[in-house]
């Protein structure tokens, strides 16, 4: 894979977000990382029931050195941080740091909530978020809760794929993101998803699983006029 360096790359950060349970993680491991080819590195602070290591084939870590060294090698790296929560804001920085070393890599960090704010992110975490293109990084993060995770990833998104949330704040957030009513973005049954394009700026609705239908664009309102009388002259 040959790996481009600088701001001619288009950015691609994808924000997958949705409640427990909607089809959030199922997405991520049965549709989209199968059609990554370049090496993956996951910050999985849940791994023991998400198995990021078992979908990717390789072991989970808790050391940022073998997950650095397993990149080198051309491989997939699972990083399971700390539990601490006292250890896990270092932990993030770290990871950033070393991610954004890995030129090319594809970067996915699980709820975003645990380690990023509407008011802060580290600083190597907005590199990523703002500048990741530069290194040919591909960015992909998950929320539970969109209004709690940092403004300038879901702002900087080129993709967001949103399921069902089911605080009315998320789905305010959502909703200006996506252009849509909020009501709706409760009212999505489990696996149904809206996704936004944010290049073409274009929606698409679907079920997981079965190909997604384009927003068919509001019906011009047609305007009857009345016909116009001929005026003979007398």
């Amino acid at each position: 894979m040959t790996i481009t360096h600088g701001a001619h790359n288009k950015a691609r950060i994808i924000a997958v977000v949705g409640a427990s349970g909607t089809g959030k993680g199922r997405y991520i491991k049965t549709e989209l990382l199968p059609q990554i080819a370049a090496p993956v590195v996951v910050w999985s602070a849940l791994e023991r029931s998400d198995n990021y290591a078992g979908i990717l084939g390789v072991p989970a870590t808790e050391s940022i050195a073998d997950m650095i060294a397993a990149w080198r090698a051309g491989k997939s790296a699972v990083y399971v941080p700390p539990q601490n929560p006292k250890l896990i804001g270092e932990a993030f920085s770290l990871f950033c740091r070393a991610a954004w070393c890995m030129a090319g890599a594809v970067v996915l960090v699980e709820e975003l909530s645990r380690v990023t704010s509407p008011s802060y992110a580290p600083p190597a975490w907005r590199d990523l978020s703002t500048a990741g293109r530069h290194q040919g990084i591909t960015l992909i993060g998950t929320a539970q809760r969109p209004a709690q995770v940092d403004k300038d990833f879901m702002g900087n998104a080129t993709t967001i794929r949103c399921f069902r949330v089911n605080y009315e704040n998320d789905a305010r957030v959502m909703a200006n993101v996506l252009r849509e009513k909020p009501e709706e973005m409760m009212q999505l049954p489990d696996f149904h998803f809206i996704e936004r394009n944010l290049s073409s700026r274009t929606n698409t609705r679907g079920i997981l699983g079965e190909k997604p239908q384009k927003t068919a664009p509001p019906a011009k309102k047609v305007i009857q006029r009345a016909p116009v009388k001929s005026r003979k002259k007398p």
